[in-house]
């Protein structure tokens, strides 16, 4: 963008426009008369200070040439003075005067040429030519500095420049608000003064950096973990480098500091690694959750065949033999097994769920009452239970199971010594931060919740604990199994809620459950009535299972119960005997787990072809995995193994009539 006044921008079609000032109007004339031969154009005159400082910034003069004394008061240094401060025209003064105090006087105005009278026309127009040269230059520089200022103004780094001796020369605004010095104290002022940039053992390091990068004549950079104090007292994380500023010989004549504050970087590091600790800790418990999972479902596969065999040996066995009393502790065990399988399908968010509106505070208050012979006598449960509470839609006992996992753990933390356990519940708004400190990996949003909360005021737990008690068989207790708080866990992933907990050494510890609200009220459940002691069913029944310990146990218990048994060792050749015998089966047993063609794929199609066959889905996992199924409107019933006969003759009463 051209400059007011820069010559550079005229070509030969354009001619200089000069502005002459001088008192002796003959003189003028003779001036304005060599400049006109000389290829210039003059565009205005005067002979006093006031006019002439009008007449050259109303014509846009890119010259003038001015004499020093004037006929006014303001002579031509004064005009040349305030000509310096409003305009970039340059001035050349043209006097008779040649005396030190009029040379001096004049250098104050720094004049871009100075000619004495009388002159010829040779020396007037080198002068003139060097001072639109000096001009050029001068304006590019100026130009240059702008640019360089503004760019030190908008650069997002602190820039601090120095001399050889450590003298600060240059501080650009962003630094000045940083180290909380002005430009005006900080400039000759020793670096390490202004800033002071400390490591974490408290030590200035500034002056050792600015040695360092002078002697080595390298970039030099100390990382991270820096902090500046400024003037004010405020302490900013950093990251600063230093480099050797070199002449155009090559010798080291300062260095330059460039510098950032940190604050809003470091806090995105630490958020991120929160992230991935956060991501990393839910992929964990996945991982675990899919193992326990798998594991309780091949027990469950075993138990079937005990409780199934069991159960229907005691059917033939009198009251009175000592087998049956065998037979009642074989079914007892692998029931308990059982139990211990669905913790660990509890834990991976796949235990037997049966839902329903439920009245938290009913709930706890019920639940509390079942723990007074389960905790410690010295141990004080009270309760806190919160007005207007909405429902929870969940499975009763699944939830008392969480709050008796709990409290039981909290006793447990007292050590048999005196202690209180709070027992809380509220309905409140729950912020990001809470709800991010969770443990289940559900990613809650931020909301209104249903709280639960058990606090204690044991010991509390070492970090190292804390960060394992939800892992599947870890425990502190010489004869826990450690799958009551993975259970915990399971179930408050599968409500879709989440928890959190915190542990104070030597304050207790507090764990809290967040559930979702419900505004469905429970409905009366009809009573059910079930004479199984005399149902016996009839017709063909078909038991598809890839076990064959299974198909076995199972056919001998459907037997028992008056039905003709098939069996198929796999969902393509059960397919094929439902489609071959269509309407010949009274009901079918699916296993939903099996190899080629699972039992999901069997029901889909046979559903389509007979929508009306009774079937009973067989799985070692939980109901989750059919609830579509059973959803579908079809004659469809569950039953999750291990299964008794006194059990799989409920559902087929059920479902048969």
């Amino acid at each position: 963008m051209p400059i007011q006044g820069d010559p550079a921008v005229h070509t030969s079609s354009t001619p200089l426009n000069v502005f002459i000032v001088e008192d002796e109007s003959l003189v003028a004339m003779d001036l304005e008369d060599r400049l006109a031969k000389m290829g210039y154009q003059v565009c205005g005159m005067a002979d006093n200070g006031g006019e002439a400082l009008a007449g050259i910034l109303a014509v846009k003069a890119d010259l003038v040439l001015m004499d020093i004394h004037l006929r006014d008061s303001m002579d031509g240094v004064d005009v040349a003075a305030s000509l310096r401060k409003t305009s970039n025209v340059p001035v050349i003064f043209v006097t008779a005067h040649a005396d030190e105090i009029t040379l001096r006087r004049a250098g104050q105005a720094e004049p871009f040429g100075y000619v004495l009278k009388p002159f010829d026309e040779r020396e007037l127009r080198a002068t003139i030519e060097m001072a639109l040269y000096r001009h050029r230059a001068e304006t590019r520089v100026r130009k240059l500095e702008r640019w360089l200022s503004t760019t030190l103004r908008s650069i997002g780094d602190g820039v601090i420049a120095t001399d050889d001796q450590g003298c600060i020369t240059l501080i650009n605004p962003l630094a000045e608000s940083l180290t909380g010095w002005s430009g005006a104290e900080a400039l000759g002022m020793p670096l390490d003064q202004v800033l002071a940039i400390f490591s974490e053992n408290g030590s200035n390091e500034t002056q050792d950096l600015f040695y360092e990068a002078m002697q080595a004549g390298v970039t030099i950079n100390r990382g991270e973990d820096k902090s500046l104090k400024s003037k004010d007292g405020r302490t900013i994380p950093v990251d600063e480098s230093i480099s050797p500023i070199r002449d155009d010989e090559g010798r080291i004549t300062g260095c330059v500091v460039v510098f950032r504050d940190c604050t809003q970087s470091k806090r995105l590091l630490e958020e991120r690694k929160r992230l991935e600790t956060k991501m990393q800790e839910t992929q964990r418990l996945e991982s675990l959750g899919v193992l326990a999972a798998g594991i309780a479902h091949d027990f469950n596969n075993l138990l079937t065949v005990v409780t199934m065999n069991a159960s229907l040996g005691k059917t033939f066995v009198p009251r009175d033999s000592p087998v049956l009393r065998s037979l009642t502790d074989i079914q007892s065990s692998a029931e308990r097994a059982a139990q211990l399988c669905n913790q660990m399908l509890s834990y991976a968010g796949q235990g037997p769920v049966s839902k329903e509106p439920l009245c938290i505070n009913e709930l706890t208050r019920d639940t509390a009452q079942l723990l007074t012979t389960a905790i410690s006598k010295k141990t004080s449960l009270s309760l806190d239970l919160g007005d207007n509470m909405p429902w929870v839609n969940g499975d009763r006992s699944q939830l008392q199971q969480v709050i008796m996992n709990l409290v039981i753990n909290a006793s447990e933390a007292l050590q048999d010594l005196p202690g209180r356990i709070k027992l809380k519940t509220r309905f409140a708004h729950v912020d990001q931060a809470r709800l991010f400190a969770c443990r289940t990996g559900n990613a809650l949003k931020e909301g209104d919740y249903l709280m639960i909360e058990v606090k204690d005021t044991g010991e509390g737990m070492a970090p190292e604990v804390l960060a394992r008690i939800f892992d599947p068989f870890y425990t502190t207790k010489f004869t826990g199994r450690g799958l009551g708080l993975a259970a915990v866990l399971g179930i408050v992933r599968s409500h879709g809620g989440d928890l959190s907990v915190e542990s104070i050494a030597g304050a207790g510890t507090t764990f809290r459950i967040y559930l979702p609200a419900s505004s469905k009220q429970a409905d009366a459940a009809p009573p059910m009535d079930l004479n199984s002691t005399s149902w016996l069913g009839t017709g063909h029944a078909l038991i598809v299972d890839d076990e064959a310990t299974i198909r076995m146990a199972g056919q001998a218990v459907l037997s028992h119960l008056g039905f003709h048994v098939d069996v198929a060792e796999d969902g393509m050749r059960g397919l094929e005997k439902i489609l071959r015998q269509a309407g010949n089966y009274k009901v079918v047993l699916l296993d939903l787990t099996m190899p080629n063609l699972d039992g999901r794929e069997v029901y889909k199609i046979v559903r389509e072809r007979m929508p009306h066959l009774p079937i009973i889905i067989m799985s070692g996992y939980s109901s989750h995995q059919a609830t579509d199924l059973m959803n579908d409107g079809g004659p469809t019933s569950f039953i999750q193994k291990p299964f008794s006969v006194e059990t799989i003759k409920e559902k087929l009463m059920t479902l048969l009539g």
